[in-house]
């Protein structure tokens, strides 16, 4: 099968969405199939005015794949994500080659426009009527259309799945729900229960106003009150360090420790050794990193978004508490630090719960639905 992975990505393998792609193409690869991915750098250099890219940017990327077809023969499948697919849905297959087009989401952004409005009501972003009337008008219009025109729909939870059949963007049995996944190596080679950890509590995640990173630092500054040894390791902020320590009160900066973005094997030492990982997000498309996480062995303390309430059952392989929530984050964090036999109940039922989730597993579903696609077109 010759495959085409497109999103309006930035190409760096270490952030969420981009990452996908890469371990995709990888997995497609090792079981015999030809993929290739094309991030933002390949879909469109221009423009780069935001709310220009927005409007324009399903245009410059059908522009790109069309291009690419032609230098480089058709392929079997084009799997796009979100908005930029579609224009590539909703023109005829002939265009591109023939193919399939698979409509991907990596989380409904529709969803998160809800969210951003939920934030500017809590004070945590302003969102001025500018954007509150371009964005439906423009990316969650161009959003909706590329899943009703693609072949197929491809989601991450069933909460997503509910909202598109609500919306009647495609029938029931043209949605697919695929997770994602773990690298096998780190799956295989995960520390026993017991092993030896001790550097407290793990944020992993862009320093952003979703991650709910204004309650995770009300939470930590009341964690210190009551339990003045506390430690918070802040992974992979993507901004200054200067301006995640800013933050915190003076006193309260010298129990965090800010790392910058990492490769992989560096993530994983992280949820090796650290003793909790605190997941405080106000939405998530999926959030990888609590599965990563939990298939370390490490408790999880989340918010019940993206994937963490289909993989987390309260007190059993983690810790649900409220969004925005701050003084119940707190406690739940004095908690799981608290209760070593908690701890080990929950990342021994954590493990147990994903170590099926592999990126193996994850290409392998991806290809089935690819194949439902090539065989209704067959049948058409």
């Amino acid at each position: 099968m010759r495959i085409l992975l497109a999103g309006d990505y930035p190409p760096d393998p270490r952030l969420g969405s981009t990452k996908v792609l890469v371990k995709l193409q990888q997995e497609f690869r090792a079981l015999g199939h030809d993929c290739d991915v094309m991030l933002a750098d390949r879909l469109a250099s221009h423009p780069r005015n935001g709310y220009a890219r927005q409007a324009l940017g399903p245009v410059a990327a059908a522009h790109s794949i069309h291009r690419a077809i032609e230098r480089g023969g058709p392929y079997d499948v084009v799997d796009v994500a979100s908005a930029e697919g579609c224009w590539v849905a909703a023109l005829p297959r002939r265009t591109i080659g023939g193919a399939v087009v698979i409509s991907r989401s990596n989380g409904l952004e529709h969803l998160n426009y809800h969210r951003m409005l939920e934030d500017h009501d809590e004070g945590l972003l302003h969102k001025p009527w500018t954007r509150r009337w371009f964005h439906p008008a423009f990316r969650l219009t161009q959003v909706a259309a590329a899943a009703r025109h693609a072949d197929r729909l491809l989601l991450l939870n069933d909460g997503d799945r509910d909202f598109a059949l609500a919306r009647g963007w495609q029938p029931r049995d043209r949605i697919d729900v695929v997770a994602h996944g773990v690298s096998s190596e780190f799956l295989s080679s995960a520390p026993p229960a017991d092993s030896r950890r001790g550097r407290g509590v793990l944020f992993c995640g862009s320093w952003t106003g979703v991650k709910g990173v204004s309650y995770l630092v009300d939470a930590f500054e009341r964690l210190l009150a009551v339990r003045s040894d506390a430690r918070l390791t802040i992974l992979g902020g993507g901004i200054p360090d200067a301006d995640i320590a800013s933050g915190f009160s003076v006193p309260a900066r010298a129990a965090v420790t800010i790392v910058p973005r990492s490769p992989e094997p560096v993530v994983i030492e992280a949820y090796r050794t650290h003793d909790l990982l605190v997941w405080p997000s106000t939405y998530e498309g999926f959030g990888m990193v609590v599965v990563e996480a939990m298939s370390q062995r490490l408790p999880v303390v989340a918010t019940p978004v993206g994937c963490a309430p289909g993989l987390i059952a309260h007190e059993e392989s983690g810790l649900l508490v409220p969004r925005r929530d701050a003084a119940a984050l707190a406690a739940s964090l004095d908690r799981m630090l608290g209760d070593s036999s908690l701890r080990r109940r929950c990342a021994a039922a954590a493990f147990e719960r994903v170590r099926g989730m592999t990126w193996t597993n994850t290409a392998r579903e991806t290809l089935a639905v690819y194949t439902r696609a090539l065989d209704a077109r067959e049948a058409a």
